[in-house]
């Protein structure tokens, strides 16, 4: 197979070259820092950017695949997000996320898409081909977004329509995997308009190790289509609107015949920016979601022969957010302020069966609410430093939490209220950026943040095979306290950033196995629950390098290492001096770029990851592996170009997963898949 590709490579470089311009390359700039515009050499924060040049000579089919070269970047699970379970697609900056629920807050052109129910992120939903740019921000970014930005926030910014225009992408691999895009952009006078469908498809491949295997045991395929709509309003330069809607739907077969998932989901936002004469800049949005998610589970004999239903679980959630947001410059100060909120419904309606036979429903939910009010201080005293100070003020309530099981098991009452929590936070921040030299930054910072606890979390009862973790409607927000130094290098065509960071939170949440079985554990399985830890520590080095050779070559690389400890846990102390669940110790990438648009393009990336522990007890270790991409594009004409890429060059088995009745997952294999991209 590898040969096979191998050949078509050769084949692709053989198309008659097609002349092309030279692209333009313009100092990224980036509005996820500061939640204001600045060119990226002057955000005062570790940021990294993937580019639109980025993202087109990616191997990878989903945007996780893509942030995975990003220092620090992972999933709760190493599975892509195409073949994994949606509620192990929680994002991770830094090491700090030993759960499903993200520890990043993910916007999209700014407005959150962390799923309202669990914190989860579903990648799927954003075609690659709609994204303009990615800004990845590590570091505590709550003083300004607020909830989930406790290691850091990922924007997503889509493309603008500035033309009409018409782009269009298909391709086709193997385990009959398929992909078709189409991107439609106008305009008229002050209005604009961008409409796209895409689709997507795949057959799979197995999840479960060789060894391990069973006759249950299937391929996990997916399958997801997208519709966006995007309308914009400029009728001066001082003044834009936009509406926004998004339609996403998918299914997913995960490994077993009884075991598959689907979500169906809308959202709708709107929202503008108006400059007034006073030199003030406004910006309004406001946005809701409706989502329905549907998910199976089973219990597997040890042989992997047979499999029981187990639980069938239907989750619908609502959800409300808004922001406002002031800024206006004062001479060397260039000051922020703004509220924002969210308010989000959920519950979980489930079936419960014990060997295979219906036992009982057990529906549980409540509602919460998020206001905000933030304010930040830009100041540039000179034009070498600028110095940033922030705080935002957080009040959160988790209200009308029940839970109702007909007919109650024993040791649970048939219908339960909770009391309702409400938090204050606050969230400080303070940086500094001095330009040392002409071509020297150094950075600062210190902050804190938090994360509170999802719906999903407070009430939603979760099983991986035969590992069941429990819900806890007692947990408590996590608190973040960290800081920061960096400095950045330029030398002709090499650039280098390193930055060295210290964290502490509270209360963090974790999946923490227990020696005495609950109610909602049934025998035979091992039982977890979430729990707050009282103190746990992440501390580490990151950096990046990147080396431009001529205008063809292009060398860049990263590495972190993320050391964290659970430093005080009084309930569980069996786990201090432990690591973190899902978190690696070493991870590092290396991409090199051949770009000549009248010849060819061709990238390779080469991708490291570390030993980690599948759970907090630290006796389920995942071993390290190296991965390998490659791709490759040529010109047909100035209006299109075909493409072949490979994931898995050398087809490395990897374990993405272990449960404590000794299944092993494993990752992807050896994955081809090659097409066209027209633009019209």
């Amino acid at each position: 197979m590898i040969r096979r590709a191998l050949a078509a490579l050769v084949l692709l470089a053989t198309v008659a070259p097609a002349r092309a311009e030279e692209p333009e390359r313009l100092e990224p700039v980036v509005v996820t820092a500061t939640r204001t515009e600045q060119r990226l050499d002057e955000a005062p924060a570790s940021v990294s950017v993937l580019t639109r040049e980025d993202i087109g000579q990616a191997a990878g089919q989903s945007l996780d695949d893509l942030l995975r070269q990003v220092p620090g970047f992972s999933l709760f699970r190493r599975s892509s997000s195409i073949v994994s379970h949606p509620t192990t697609q929680g994002v991770s900056l830094r090491g700090i996320g030993p759960s499903g629920a993200s520890r990043a807050l993910v916007l999209l052109d700014g407005i959150p898409i962390n799923d309202p129910f669990g914190g989860w992120v579903y990648w799927d939903r954003i075609p690659l081909q709609s994204v303009e740019q990615v800004e990845v921000v590590r570091g505590g970014g709550a003083s300004v977004w607020g909830n989930y930005a406790l290691g850091g926030v990922i924007n997503i910014i889509t493309r603008r329509p500035v033309e009409r225009a018409a782009l269009f992408e298909g391709s086709y691999g193997n385990n009959d995997t398929r992909n078709v895009d189409l991107l439609l952009t106008e305009v008229q006078g002050p209005f604009r308009l961008s409409l796209e469908g895409s689709h997507f498809a795949t057959d799979g491949y197995q999840t479960v190790s060789a060894a391990r295997r069973g006759t249950i045991d299937v391929d996990a395929g997916s399958r997801h289509t997208t519709f966006n709509g995007r309308i914009e309003l400029q009728p001066s330069p001082d003044l834009s609107m936009f509406v926004r809607g998004t339609y996403y739907e998918e299914s997913r077969d995960n490994g077993t015949p009884l075991q598959f998932n689907n979500t169906d989901a809308g959202s709708l936002a709107m929202g503008g920016r108006a400059r007034t004469g006073d030199g003030s800049e406004w910006t309004a949005t406001v946005f809701t979601d409706l989502e329905g998610f549907h998910s199976t589970f089973s219990s597997q004999a040890l042989d992997r022969n047979s499999e029981t239903l187990a639980l069938d679980q239907r989750v619908p959630t609502t959800s409300v957010g808004a922001a406002l947001t002031w800024s206006r410059t004062f001479g060397a100060h260039r000051v922020l302020a703004g509220t924002d909120f969210r308010w989000i419904d959920g519950e979980t309606d489930e079936r419960v069966y014990v060997a295979g036979a219906f036992a009982r429903t057990r529906v549980a939910g409540g509602e919460q609410q998020i206001y905000g009010l933030f304010l930040q201080d830009v100041y540039t005293p000179h034009p070498r430093i600028e110095l940033v100070g922030g705080l935002r003020a957080d009040y959160w309530r988790a209200y009308d939490g029940f839970r109702r099981d007909t007919p109650s098991p024993a040791g649970i009452p048939a219908r339960q209220t909770y009391s309702d929590i409400d938090r204050l936070a606050a969230s400080p921040r303070l940086a500094m950026l001095f330009h040392a030299g002409p071509s020297t930054d150094l950075r600062a910072s210190a902050y804190q943040g938090f994360r509170v606890p999802t719906i999903n979390e407070l009430y939603r009862v979760f099983r991986v095979r035969n590992d069941v973790t429990v819900a806890n409607e007692h947990l408590k927000p996590e608190r973040l306290t960290g800081g920061e130094v960096g400095v950045e290098q330029r030398v002709g065509p090499f650039q280098a950033r390193a930055t060295a960071f210290w964290n502490e939170v509270q209360d963090l949440v974790a999946n923490v196995t227990l020696t005495n079985r609950l109610p909602d554990c049934p025998a035979g399985t091992t039982c977890r629950q979430r729990q707050n830890l009282d103190r746990a520590r992440i501390r580490g080095v990151e950096t990046e390098l990147e080396l431009r050779v001529g205008r063809e070559w292009k060398v860049g690389g990263g590495y972190i290492y993320s050391d964290t400890e659970v430093i005080d846990a009084p309930p569980q102390r069996s786990l201090e001096g432990k690591r973190l669940a899902q978190v690696p110790r070493h991870g590092a990438s290396l991409t090199v770029r051949y770009d000549n648009p009248a010849l060819f393009t061709v990238a390779a990336t080469a991708r490291f990851v570390g030993r980690q522990f599948e759970d907090d007890l630290n006796t389920l270790p995942l071993g390290s592996y190296v991965l390998v991409d490659l791709f490759a594009s040529r010109r047909i004409a100035r209006w299109g170009e075909v493409f072949v890429a490979i994931e898995n060059l050398l087809d490395t088995t990897y374990t993405t997963g272990r449960t404590s009745d000794g299944v092993v997952s494993i990752g992807a294999p050896f994955l081809v898949h090659g097409g066209v991209r027209l633009k019209y």
